[in-house]
C-alpha cells in the first residue's frame, strides 16, 4: 500500500511508520528518561485533544501516581558524602574545614548554615538523602552565596584597581611638580647668569 498516489516514488506505510520511529528513538536518545510510559492521550485519535479522566486512570494502572507518592513520603534524592562537601563546601567553609570527616562536614553544612528542618534530610553511613525539592533549595542557596562571594571578589578587586589607577595619577602630579620646580630652577639660574 502507498501513501502516496505516485507510483515507484511514494512512501509505503512500512517506510512512514519506519521513519516516525527514527524520530522517537532519536528524540530518547537525546533526553535522559528516568521512566517511558506510553499514555494515550484520547480515545478518539484527535492529535492535541486530551482526556484527564482517561490519563489519569493509565497513571493509576501504569503505577506513576503509587512511585510520585512513595517519593514524596520518603528521600528520593541522595548524594555521597565527599560530593555532597564538594559542591556545597562554599556555604560553610570554616565549619567543613573543622570537620573531622566527611559526615561531619555535611551535618555542619546542613544544621549550621543552611539551618534546615531534620525531617527534611537524613545522614547515612555513606550518603546525605533529601526529601522531595530540598536539593532545589540548597542549589538556590549555594547559587546566593556564590553571587555574593563574587560580587564582594568583584568590589575587591575593583576597589584595588581605583586605588592603583590613584596612585599612578598621583605619581604623576608629583612627577609634574618635580618637573616644574626643576625647570623653574633652571630658568632662575639663567635669568642671573645674564
Amino acid at each position: 500500500m502507498m501513501v502516496e498516489g505516485k507510483e515507484g516514488g511514494g512512501k509505503t506505510v512500512s517506510s512512514y511508520f519506519k521513519g516516525q520511529l527514527d524520530d522517537l528513538m532519536t528524540t530518547l536518545y537525546k533526553t535522559e528518561p528516568h521512566f517511558i510510559r506510553c499514555v494515550v492521550p484520547n480515545t478518539h485519535k484527535e492529535p492535541g485533544g486530551v482526556e484527564s479522566g482517561l490519563v489519569m486512570h493509565q497513571y493509576q494502572c501504569n503505577g506513576v501516581l503509587a512511585g510520585i507518592a512513595i517519593c514524596r513520603k520518603g528521600f528520593p534524592n541522595k548524594m555521597l558524602y565527599p560530593e555532597f562537601k564538594g559542591r556545597y563546601n562554599i556555604l560553610a567553609a570554616k565549619l567543613v574545614a573543622k570537620a573531622k570527616n566527611d559526615k561531619a562536614a555535611a551535618s555542619a553544612v546542613l544544621d549550621g548554615a543552611v539551618k534546615l528542618d531534620k525531617d527534611k534530610f537524613r545522614l547515612g553511613h555513606t550518603k546525605v538523602f533529601f526529601r522531595a525539592g530540598i536539593l532545589g533549595y540548597m542549589e538556590e542557596v549555594r547559587e546566593d552565596k556564590i553571587g555574593s562571594v563574587l560580587s564582594w571578589l568583584q568590589a575587591g578587586a575593583r576597589g584595588k584597581s581605583s586605588r592603583m589607577q590613584f596612585k599612578k595619577l598621583q605619581d604623576q602630579k608629583l612627577a609634574l611638580y618635580c618637573c616644574q620646580r626643576a625647570i623653574r630652577a633652571m630658568m632662575m639660574e639663567s635669568w642671573e647668569t645674564r
